[in-house]
C-alpha cells in the first residue's frame, strides 16, 4: 500500500528502481494526489522530489523548506530592523540544504548532521541564529498542517563559548590593500570607518552626517572631532570620537549600501578566502575596535561608553589577558 496512515498524517511511499521516495501530508486526499503525480514524474523521467510546489496548498504537491522559509520571511521578517541579517542566513541555508527538499525531509537527525558540520568553522552563536531560523519556519509548517510532525532544534549553549575574533595590524593592512587591488574602494573606506570607532555595519548607515568638535584636542594639539548615531542596537544614542583617517572618510563620503549586500558581501568574501581570514566575519571590525582599546590600556568604564555596551560584563569580555600583557602590570608597580 503505497498511502498509508502514519502517526497524525498520511504517508506517501513510492519506490522505483530500488529508490525509495517518502513523505508524510496531513489529509489522505493530499497524500493520494501526491501520489499520483510523483508516479507520473516518476513515469516521464522527472524527480520527483524536484516538483514544482503549488503555491495556494503547498502540501498537496509536496512543501519545500524554501517554500516555508519564503512564507516565514513574509510573515515574520520582512521589514523588521533584522531584515538583512535574516535574508544573508536564508540564503547559506538555501545553499546547504537546497531549494527542493522537501520540508519534511528536515528532520532532527538531518539536523544534528547539520550542525555537526557548522561547528567546523562557526561559533556557537553564530549556529544558534541559524538554527532560529529553522525553528521559526518548522513551527510554521506545522502550524499550516505541512508538517505531521514538529523536528527537534536544539540551540547550543553560548556560556563561556563566544569567541573574540579580532584583526591584527598585519590582517587590517593586508585587507585593505586588498581592496584597493580589487578597486572596492566603498569597502575600503567603509572598513577603516568601522575599526576606527566601532560602529556596527548598520550604524555606519544611521550616523548623524555632521562631524561635532569635541573639547578634548590630539597630543598634537588638533581638534578632535566626534559623530553622533542615534538609532543603535540597544536604544541609546551615542557619540564617538573620530580618528584622523575617519574623519576624512566621513567628510567626503556617504555610506548608503551596507556592506551585507549581495555585490559587495560577495566581494568581502572573495578578500577573506583569499587572506585565509574565512572564520572571521565584517562584525571583526569592532571587535578589533574594542580589542586595541584594551590593548593600549584605556579603562574598561571609557570602553565600555566608547562601544555603547549595556552591561560592563560585555566589555569585559574583551580583556583577555596574555602573558606579555601582564609584564606592563610589574613597570606600572615598579614605578
Amino acid at each position: 500500500m503505497s498511502v498509508k496512515p502514519r502517526g497524525a498524517g498520511w504517508e506517501v511511499y513510492v519506490t522505483h528502481k530500488g529508490k525509495k521516495f517518502r513523505q508524510t501530508l496531513s489529509t489522505k486526499e493530499d497524500a493520494t494526489l501526491l501520489e499520483a503525480k510523483w508516479r507520473h514524474a516518476l513515469a516521464v523521467g522527472q524527480d520527483p522530489l524536484k516538483m514544482e510546489v503549488n503555491q495556494e496548498t503547498g502540501a498537496a504537491s509536496g512543501c519545500t523548506l524554501d517554500h516555508a522559509m519564503t512564507k516565514t520571511y513574509d510573515k515574520y521578517w520582512s521589514g523588521s530592523k533584522n531584515e538583512q541579517a535574516v535574508i544573508n542566513l536564508m540564503k547559506a541555508i538555501r545553499t546547504y540544504w537546497g531549494k527542493n527538499i522537501a520540508i519534511n525531509r528536515v528532520t532532527t537527525t538531518a539536523i544534528e548532521s547539520w550542525v555537526a558540520e557548522m561547528r567546523t568553522d562557526k561559533a556557537n552563536a553564530t549556529i544558534n541564529r541559524h538554527l532560529a531560523i529553522i525553528s521559526k519556519t518548522l513551527k510554521w509548517a506545522y502550524r499550516n498542517d505541512l508538517l505531521t510532525k514538529l523536528p527537534h532544534v536544539e540551540r547550543l549553549s553560548e556560556v563561556g563559548t563566544e569567541r573574540i575574533d579580532y584583526f591584527s595590524k598585519a590582517e587590517e593592512e593586508a585587507i585593505l590593500s586588498k581592496f584597493k587591488e580589487l578597486g572596492a574602494d566603498y569597502l575600503h573606506d567603509y572598513a577603516i570607518v568601522a575599526v576606527d570607532t566601532g560602529m556596527r555595519a548598520s550604524e555606519v548607515l544611521k550616523y548623524d552626517p555632521e562631524l561635532k568638535p569635541v573639547k578634548a584636542l590630539r597630543k598634537d594639539g588638533s581638534r578632535v572631532h566626534a559623530v553622533q548615531v542615534n538609532v543603535r542596537k540597544n536604544g541609546k544614542p551615542l557619540v564617538v570620537p573620530l580618528t584622523k583617517r575617519a574623519e576624512d572618510i566621513l567628510r567626503k563620503r556617504s555610506f548608503d549600501v551596507t556592506v551585507h549586500d549581495y555585490k559587495y558581501r560577495k566581494t568581502w568574501d572573495k578578500v577573506r578566502k583569499d587572506l585565509n581570514l574565512m572564520p572571521k566575519c565584517w562584525h571583526t571590525w569592532r571587535h578589533t575596535c574594542a580589542a586595541r582599546l584594551v590593548q593600549q590600556g584605556m579603562d574598561v568604564a571609557r570602553i565600555q561608553k566608547w562601544m555603547g555596551h549595556s552591561t560592563i560584563a560585555t566589555t569585559m569580555k574583551y580583556v583577555k589577558l596574555g602573558a606579555d600583557d601582564l609584564v606592563q602590570g610589574v613597570d606600572l608597580l615598579e614605578e
